[in-house]
């Protein structure tokens, strides 16, 4: 089935979302994510990070955000076209990765699964618009 061409409607929720990733917060909070974050598994993070930290904020903050596009993606409400040619969901992806692996271990199989839909359909996109070659070689990437 093929994905139709975007609508002003789309255009109109991306640059909503563009607002809030490009925020001063959200910008903090990738910013600290991509190159401050020193933890790989859920215990390490709530003991270095504990939940009342700026740090627990900046983590939850990218997190959230990109599970609530994950949702709007699912539900056919956010168009591939325009999101995956924006931002590069898997860098957020695989900053994350290591805790939403670390929580899953313990027993909470659905965290982050719309944030992952996300990260995975991206994946996907890019080896149809721009190539298989062009596709990163991720952890988590089903093959």
């Amino acid at each position: 089935m093929a994905v139709e061409r975007p609508t002003l409607q789309d255009a109109e929720l991306l640059l909503k979302l563009f607002q809030e990733f490009e925020s001063e917060p959200m910008y903090a909070s990738r910013q600290w994510l991509l190159h401050k974050m020193q933890v790989t598994t859920i215990e390490e993070f709530h003991r270095h990070y504990p939940p009342q930290s700026e740090e627990n904020r900046h983590f939850y903050r990218v997190y959230k955000f990109f599970e609530m596009a994950g949702t709007l993606f699912k539900n056919g409400l956010l168009h591939p076209d325009l999101v995956f040619d924006i931002w590069y969901i898997n860098e957020f992806y695989l900053a994350c990765y290591p805790i939403i692996k670390s929580i899953r271990s313990h027993g909470d199989k659905h965290v982050a699964e719309n944030f992952e839909h996300l990260a995975m359909a991206e994946l996907d996109w890019i080896e149809k618009t721009k190539g298989p070659d062009i596709v990163p070689d991720l952890p988590y990437r089903r093959k």
